[in-house]
């Protein structure tokens, strides 16, 4: 593994012999100022404090991870192109739709004030509508979320998730006395449902196990045991979490009445972005996602991890502020590779290192990439010999 580039400005030094940014860290503990972290045969008085704060959240009886697009843009193509579509790319393809120019216009965009914002433009687009119904935007908004829709669905056959799997082997794989880890994304994507199946992980998701899988909330109640004869009680099986896609899926599907998945259709259940996104979470099957999170931050003894998110949401920023500042037992731990230049309008996340600046132990920053957090994770649990099996048949090309 390559060493990390030594720094103490936490403005981006590089991974020694690569173009990734170097790694840091940032807690109370640490002075509150940032500092460059390696991982090697004698780590540094910085790893170790950033190896202790990430041991406290992922040894916290209850376990909660929240992912934003950072995990999905580790996936890159052989040009080192993400598959996963970012909102910069998003806009660019929508600008070559035969619409754009008069959409622009009719809306009164200014990209000089507003920038080249995806989100933006199609809630101007969306309160156009409401207020006069004009067929060249609705064509619009329907040919700009058949892109979003076909970008998030990049999840092939064969393609490799090592990252997501590795994360999922250090961080779902718990003592079976504990509660499942809660996973909860914004992603719209099926990396972590592939990376699950790759890694035999069991994801508990709301819907159900009959055909076709319907949608229900009470399945988030259930779990799974293992029962035979030689054994007087069930036992629970390991490696299950929960699943909790916040804004939908690409594979979701409604027909009014009920909420089911699988295959490709051609209208997925999904929370486009744009404004209405925040009164959209109060519906069906959102509520229930929303409602979990809530409940999940509130819980004594919680680790609280979040990986990639751009506290951008409105309505996922409220609880998580919330939930920091009045559970005293919440501990968290915040990932992304931006952390070191936090915007203005960002409030949330400011609130968060405000925090973290005064003396607040219980969180920590750590400004780095999904694929470059997974590697520095401490294996709480060694792989099983039926792990290590699978793991030699993949390197050489078995099933």
């Amino acid at each position: 593994m390559d060493k990390l580039a030594i720094g103490k400005d936490g403005t981006g030094g590089t991974l020694a012999g690569t173009d990734q940014p170097s790694v840091t860290f940032l807690s109370a503990k640490t002075g509150a100022d940032w500092t460059d972290i390696q991982r090697s045969d004698e780590p540094t008085s910085a790893f170790v404090a950033f190896e202790r704060a990430v041991l406290d959240v992922l040894l916290s009886p209850n376990l909660v991870v929240l992912c934003g697009l950072g995990p999905s843009m580790c996936l890159k193509d052989a040009a080192g192109l993400s598959y996963a579509p970012s909102m910069a790319s998003l806009w660019s393809e929508a600008s070559k739709l035969a619409q754009f120019g008069s959409v622009i216009k009719k809306t009164a965009y200014s990209v000089s004030t507003l920038g080249e914002n995806i989100e933006q433009l199609l809630s101007l687009c969306q309160l156009n509508q409401q207020l006069h119904a004009d067929a060249e935007i609705a064509e619009f908004i329907a040919q700009a979320e058949k892109i979003i829709v076909d970008r998030c669905r990049f999840i092939k056959a064969g393609m490799h998730l090592d990252v997501h799997e590795a994360f999922l082997r250090k961080v779902a794989r718990r003592s079976t006395r504990l509660p499942r880890m809660k996973l909860f994304t914004t992603n719209y994507d099926l990396c972590f449902e592939a990376a699950a199946s790759a890694t035999r992980f069991v994801v508990i998701d709301g819907f159900s196990h009959t055909h076709p899988q319907e949608f229900d909330g009470t399945h988030f109640g259930y779990d799974l045991v293992r029962r035979d004869e030689e054994r007087e009680a069930p036992d629970f099986i390991p490696n299950v979490f929960h699943l909790y896609k916040i804004h939908g899926s690409v594979d979701w599907e409604s027909d009014g009445t009920a909420i089911t998945r699988g295959g490709q259709p051609d209208a997925p259940l999904i929370i486009y972005p744009r404004h209405s996104k925040f009164e959209l979470s109060y519906n069906q099957p959102f509520l229930e996602m929303m409602s979990r999170l809530q409940i999940a931050l509130r819980q004594p003894n919680t680790g609280l991890l979040i990986l990639g998110f751009g506290f951008n949401d409105q309505h996922i920023n409220q609880p998580i502020v919330s939930a920091l500042r009045s559970n005293v037992a919440l501990k968290a731990m915040v990932v992304d590779p931006a952390l070191t230049a936090i915007p203005s309008s960002k409030q949330p996340l400011l609130d968060l290192k405000a925090l973290l600046e005064s003396g607040d132990l219980r969180l920590s920053f750590l400004s780095a990439k999904f694929e470059q957090f997974v590697p520095l994770l401490p294996d709480l649990v060694a792989a099983t010999e039926e792990e290590q099996h699978r793991s030699r048949l993949k390197r050489l090309g078995g099933n």
